[in-house]
């Protein structure tokens, strides 16, 4: 039995496994691979096995393939592992980019929806005239 990373239950090694892999199999390889990477790299101060690996895939599940390979490159590039980061870091850094993203993406939404004030007041100008 392993201890759930997520929700802190027990789930048998079987589950686990099987689990680890439907997750896998969601992610393109160009991301797999970055993925594993940086599992490498944790996996020299920190112990990562399965059970973490998969509540790391899970927890990151809903965000984007560029989100989590531009996450991994800053998480690296600034030094994450050498100051002492683990994987739960790592996670909530990829899914608070990935919040930022869409909320991003739904800012520009509503405004483009709407005339901009310069070119309502043009049209309005030229109806009178």
């Amino acid at each position: 039995m392993a201890k759930c990373p997520l929700c802190n239950g027990k789930v048998s090694k079987k589950n686990v496994k099987a689990r680890l892999n439907s997750l896998r199999l969601a992610r393109p390889p160009k991301i797999l691979n970055a993925i594993d990477k940086v599992f490498d790299k944790l996996s020299k101060h920190w112990t990562i096995d399965d059970t973490i690996k998969a509540g790391f895939l899970a927890d990151i599940e809903q965000v984007e393939g560029t989100i989590i390979i531009d996450s991994i490159r800053k998480f690296v590039n600034k030094g994450g592992i050498e100051q002492g980061y683990n994987i739960k870091y790592l996670a909530g850094i990829i899914k608070n980019e990935g919040k930022r993203v869409l909320l991003r993406r739904e800012w520009e939404r509503k405004n483009l929806d709407r005339i901009p004030p310069k070119l309502k007041d043009l049209n309005e100008k030229s109806r009178i005239n």
